[in-house]
């Protein structure tokens, strides 16, 4: 009796101010601690390497590698792939022959240091720092809705989060899947226009060497200033 009176109750609530969700313990769930323990599981990719493959929108592959030391993160996507050293960014076309690549210096943190990680949106690959910038959004919009679930991708365990009622910013909402060890395993919804369906298919503890060098033959523009001495 006692368990139909508060489903009434908070159906007659959800008319006005809405009921608080409950889980299994009783204690309602908190936003602000789903968010941070999933930050927190993004920042931890950086402290191992690692080589995941992806399936992404139109059925196209896409690849993230990382290795600690020294430390290098590669993104590659069907025609492209950006490389990120601590000496430089290296962006390279990889759909003409030779390629060509550029490379600059590494971007200051803020928005205008993601441009680089935006660009891969654009080819349908999120990447990490993308993710953390999101999971930034959602904190301080306190009126987005965040949900949490776990799965299964690819074999590996991962947590979600079900984001939505985003407002001013490039994404209303979207689901986001992250391993244990942060590594990003799948991403689905509209980011700056662009409609992401990023799943995991392979996870590999170490990535090829290959991954982190510009490919053989590539046209090089090095527009980093120079630091030999002027005469």
């Amino acid at each position: 009796m006692r368990a139909a009176l508060t489903s009434l109750m908070c159906a007659s609530l959800l008319l006005t101010a809405g009921c608080q969700v409950m889980p299994d313990g009783g204690a309602p769930m908190d936003r602000s601690r789903l968010i941070a323990d999933m930050t927190a599981q993004v920042h931890r990719a950086n402290e191992h390497g690692y080589h995941a493959e992806y399936l992404l929108s139109g059925g196209v592959r896409g690849d993230i590698s990382q290795h600690v030391r020294p430390t290098q993160a590669s993104y590659a996507y069907p025609g492209g792939r950006l490389m990120a050293a601590a000496d430089g960014l290296t962006s390279c076309v990889t759909a003409v022959r030779p390629a060509r690549c550029q490379v600059r210096p590494v971007p200051k943190p803020g928005p205008l240091g993601l441009a680089p990680y935006n660009e891969l949106v654009k080819h349908g690959l999120v990447s990490g720092p993308v993710l953390a910038e999101l999971l930034g959004t959602v904190e301080v919009q306190s009126q987005a809705t965040v949900e949490a679930h776990d799965t299964t991708v690819a074999g590996q365990q991962a947590t979600c989060l079900e984001v939505s009622g985003l407002i001013e910013t490039n994404a209303a909402g979207f689901t986001v899947c992250v391993t244990s060890d942060g590594v990003l395993a799948s991403f689905n919804g509209v980011l700056d226009g662009v409609e992401i369906d990023q799943a995991l298919l392979r996870l590999s503890p170490a990535a090829p060497d290959d991954v982190f060098a510009v490919p053989s033959g590539a046209k090089v523009v090095d527009h980093r200033p120079s630091t030999a001495p002027k005469p």
